[in-house]
């Protein structure tokens, strides 16, 4: 960030996970994304400021953006990832993505951001219950 302006990992997640909710409404309207616009849109700031583990995380959600999703549907109990609402789905990918992807992904603070997320921005009271479900047993199935 600019002028040694430091944000909380937390916050940095809440960003990235508001420019995947972003990029998948892009991406149904079938708009063209411009990456580094989007990025600048959502932190107001200049690309070049916007803190490395933020960008970093961003293209690891979209580089493996498929993968994650076909990883994550054996534990949505009898929905298709499709059926999620953009809330959902972003929190669901940006957290797989930090998990799996970004070198300091731990279980259960990845888990608590998204339980704060979609207390926060889901339709529904009880969606962070869901979301605390399906990390919870989607985080565990790799070993770490």
């Amino acid at each position: 960030m600019a002028d040694d302006v430091i944000i909380s990992r937390n916050k940095s997640r809440e960003l990235i996970f508001k420019c995947m909710y972003s990029f998948l409404i892009l991406e149904e309207c079938n708009v063209s994304i411009d990456f580094k616009g989007l990025i600048e849109m959502v932190t107001d700031e200049n690309y070049d400021d916007v803190d490395y583990f933020i960008k970093k995380n961003l293209l690891e959600c979209l580089k493996h953006q498929k993968e994650i999703i076909d990883y994550i549907e054996p534990f949505l109990n009898k929905w298709t990832f499709k059926r999620l609402n953009y809330v959902i789905q972003a929190i669901l990918i940006t957290s797989v993505a930090d998990y799996f992807y970004c070198q300091e992904g731990n279980k259960n603070i990845i888990i608590d951001c998204a339980i704060k997320l979609a207390k926060r921005y889901a339709d529904d009271t009880k969606d962070y219950k869901y979301v605390n479900g399906i990390l919870d047993n989607a985080l565990k199935n790799d070993g770490k």
